[in-house]
């Protein structure tokens, strides 16, 4: 007999039940076993692990926040990210430098927006040579700057959730349940009960809920959208001609859009912000005829010379919060932490939203 059940026909226990399998769930267990080795952990997903918003993450890492708490957020994820290589020997992060076009006006708040308190400063000429020579046709209008930044960060995130994953399901005791889609989490006999929609069930000591973009097709439906949750559809698109070694990543500013080289498939991802709200996952996702026309727009006023190599792309599905800021918060007591609304930047705030789910279920202090 299982040393997790006691009686023939009771669900399988663990000390904690993760679901959600993509880069917050990931790092959450990674660092569950890390604090206590012993801890028996599942890791739950509907589907197969990082097969959502992470799998189809940029991983564009720009430290910044448009409040105080995001700042915070950011700042932290990086340093947990910087802890995370060097116990993995890697973290699948390269530095990648960047460039911003912005109005002259929206300067200052964009300094502002930085976590690690650094400045914008103007281009250099050699910088605007580079430009020039990586984006073909480059142009701004008269009232936009062209600013440089420190390095910042490009990440593989579906390779580092698999990679923290292999970690936690190395010890014997840790699961992963594929195709055990949660709809109910209720509390039976002092323990934490998930349930599947095919009625399989287990029970565990605590939880976190990290379901990604399925947050409103799932238990937590009604506490995310008591805090103001929305699904959206999220669209970057591929620009087919290789960049060039040391290419920098050109953000867009003003329009909420940037230009990332993508060494390892050959071209550029172009994410732009899709006007579409109220998508979920599971409906069918395209890119379409209006996101094809905003990505055009943008680029024949400063990027001209892409035009032609604008073909294809990704398009997901994330949650979205009011200000943009993660919600981790208990949802119906201090066994249960929900952890939602990575709003299209999921992946640099993981390290800190899964920090601070657990921190929650452990009692300790929160970022």
């Amino acid at each position: 007999m299982s040393e997790r059940t006691t009686r023939t026909g009771e669900a399988p226990h663990y000390d904690l039940a993760v679901v959600g399998a993509g880069a917050v769930g990931a790092i959450a267990a990674y660092y569950a076993v890390r604090r206590d080795p012993g801890r028996r952990v599942a890791v739950i997903t509907h589907a197969g692990r990082g097969t959502g918003a992470t799998r189809l993450s940029a991983g564009f890492d720009t430290p910044t926040g448009h409040n105080p708490a995001q700042r915070a957020l950011a700042a932290r994820s990086t340093a947990l990210f910087d802890e995370l290589a060097a116990g993995l020997g890697d973290a699948g992060r390269a530095p990648v430098d960047v460039r911003w076009l912005v109005t002259r006006e929206n300067t200052a708040a964009l300094d502002a927006t930085m976590a690690d308190g650094g400045r914008t400063r103007p281009v250099t000429g050699e910088q605007r040579a580079l430009l020039d020579r990586t984006f073909p046709g480059l142009a701004h209008d008269d009232e936009q700057v062209l600013l440089a930044t420190a390095p910042m960060t490009a990440g593989q995130p579906q390779w580092l959730t698999d990679r923290l994953l292999d970690e936690v399901l190395g010890r014997p005791d840790n699961t992963l349940l594929e195709g055990f889609r949660v709809t109910e989490v209720r509390r039976t006999g002092g323990r934490v009960e998930l349930v599947a929609a095919d009625g399989g069930r287990i029970t565990a000591s605590k939880a976190v809920l990290a379901p990604g973009p399925w947050v409103l097709d799932g238990p937590v439906a009604a506490a995310a959208r008591e805090r103001g949750a929305r699904v959206k559809k999220v669209v970057a698109f591929h620009i087919m001609t290789p960049p060039p070694p040391g290419a920098p990543a050109l953000v867009l500013e003003d329009a909420d859009a940037f230009l990332l080289p993508h060494h390892p498939g050959g071209h550029w991802i172009f994410s732009i912000t899709s006007p579409d709200w109220d998508r979920g996952p599971d409906e069918p996702l395209a890119i379409d005829a209006r996101d094809r026309q905003l990505a055009r727009a943008l680029l024949a006023r400063h990027v001209p010379g892409f035009l032609p190599h604008l073909l294809g792309g990704r398009v997901f599905s994330d949650c979205f919060t009011p200000g943009h800021l993660p919600v981790v918060d208990t949802v119906g007591g201090d066994d249960v932490v929900m952890a939602i609304g990575g709003s299209g930047s999921g992946y640099r705030l993981s390290p800190a939203m899964a920090e601070d789910a657990l921190n929650l279920l452990d009692g300790r202090p929160r970022t």
